[in-house]
């Protein structure tokens, strides 16, 4: 799926924010102009009942009208429609105008104007009820007004409205479209100038990019490439670091097999054979300890060579290639995994990972005379959304002051054991790399535990 570039993206937002408060616009406009326009049609029907109104007056004690011969109907202004009225004294009948004009469903006290919808002769109208009170030698007559009018003349102005707040919200949409593209191709231009400054750079150049003058919303950019830089001088110092160490661990090794060599002269007859062997696997596992090290560094690891990968068959292989060992060391070894557990990871330096660990348990988990201590479990689990590696011992463990301390480099708690202080620094670098979280726990009576959770793909 191509992904949207940033002007893309404002434009969309800008576009839906503008439709949607365009057509709330329009809608709040036309319910406002809608009542208006009723209200301007029912103040017409108020003023052609006051106008009837005028024209009552009561004779021999029967309510008159005093043109009788309006009661056809009339035509709107424009001729469209029709107004229809009616008549009646307080015994309900009609004095003039229509009979069968539709009364209001509900019922309202005297003396109230009542605004209704009905239906006259099929067509749909709006109706106007007033009640009038006339007196004539201090008695009451009441006199009921009915007015009521076609819609037509209505709907073709609302319709009018209609169309004239259309057109104008159109044209406006379109005026803040071509502004917003313009304001946008504007407000991204600093993003535009920094591609075109970083692109310039040179490959090696590892100074800050300059922020003066840099808008806010893209100080924070420039900040993080800032900050890569950073960590590329970093990286460049730690594989100098890299180098001295390498240079001091070697050194030793190195004037233990010159003094010995200076010290026999004759190899074969001395018997220092196996020193002089076991002085080189040190050197040769130092070696290839600080070159994982350096290679697993997170600041300079390339993390795109990662892929899919099942974590049990991984497991599975490097256990065969060390069960046989660890029985000859005189440990039992066990090995617990499910059939499949997928993670994004690199098989090489996980491999590494693994190795470390069960490295650890075979120099560690002994007595102090340097025996076997009971199985070594190397298990793959799967909870809930995360794959869990382990590896346990039933060796001395290690105190919870140190759980910290022992990532760091060349830190040994036992300096009489074979080792170079790295491993579980490796074990570390790679965790972080595969954004796995590590945890270290004694055992019950006694024992290391180390679990290595990582995300699971499925």
């Amino acid at each position: 799926m191509k992904t949207l570039s940033i002007r893309s993206r404002l434009i969309n937002l800008l576009s839906i924010s503008l439709i949607i408060v365009a057509l709330a616009s329009f809608c709040s406009i036309f319910i406002f102009l809608n009542y208006k326009v009723n209200k301007h049609f029912d103040n017409a029907l108020m003023a052609e009942a006051s106008n009837i109104i005028n024209r009552l007056y009561v004779q021999r004690g029967q309510i008159q009208f005093i043109a009788p011969e309006l009661s056809i109907n009339l035509q709107t202004a424009s001729g469209k429609g029709s107004v229809f009225y009616s008549i009646e004294n307080e015994h309900k009948t009609v004095i003039s105008g229509f009979e069968s004009i539709p009364r209001p469903h509900f019922n309202k006290r005297m003396d109230n104007v009542v605004f209704y919808d009905a239906e006259y002769a099929t067509e749909p109208i709006r109706a106007l009820l007033m009640v009038h009170k006339m007196e004539r030698n201090g008695v009451g007559y009441y006199a009921t007004i009915i007015i009521a009018e076609t819609l037509e003349d209505r709907h073709d102005m609302i319709q009018e409205i209609f169309l004239v707040i259309s057109g104008v919200t159109c044209i406006l949409i379109f005026i803040v479209v071509i502004v917003s593209l313009i304001a946008v191709n504007k407000g991204i231009e600093p993003l535009v100038n920094l591609q075109y400054f970083i692109k310039k750079r040179d490959i090696n150049d590892l100074t800050p990019i300059s922020e003066k003058n840099v808008p806010k919303e893209v100080l924070s950019l420039v900040e993080s490439i800032n900050q890569l830089f950073i960590k590329l001088k970093k990286s460049f110092s730690h594989i100098e670091h890299f180098n001295a160490d390498v240079s001091h661990q070697l050194r030793t090794p190195l004037a233990e097999l010159k003094v010995l060599i200076e010290m026999d002269e004759e190899l074969k007859k001395g018997g220092h054979k196996n020193k002089y062997i076991k002085i080189i696997d040190t050197m040769s596992h130092t070696t290839q300890q600080l070159l994982m090290y350096a290679k697993t560094n997170p600041d300079a690891f390339d993390r795109v060579r990662f892929e899919p990968m099942n974590l049990t068959e991984l497991c599975q292989r490097v256990a065969s290639d060390k069960v046989l060992f660890f029985y000859q060391e005189g440990f039992e070894f066990e090995f617990d995994a499910i059939d499949a557990t997928w993670i994004n990871g690199g098989p090489i330096i996980l491999e590494s990972l693994i190795n470390n660990l069960l490295d650890n348990a075979l120099h560690y988990a002994r007595t102090p005379e340097g025996k076997a201590i009971g199985v070594v479990i190397l298990r793959v689990k799967k909870e809930d959304k995360r794959i869990i590696l382990s590896v346990i011992d039933e060796g001395p463990g290690i105190e919870e002051c140190y759980f910290d301390k022992v990532y760091e480099r060349f830190f040994r708690l036992d300096t009489k054991t074979y080792g170079s202080g790295l491993g579980l620094g490796i074990v570390k670098q790679i965790a972080l790399l595969h954004n796995a979280t590590l945890f270290l726990s004694n055992g019950t009576p006694q024992g290391l535990r180390i679990d290595v959770s990582f995300p699971s793909l499925a």
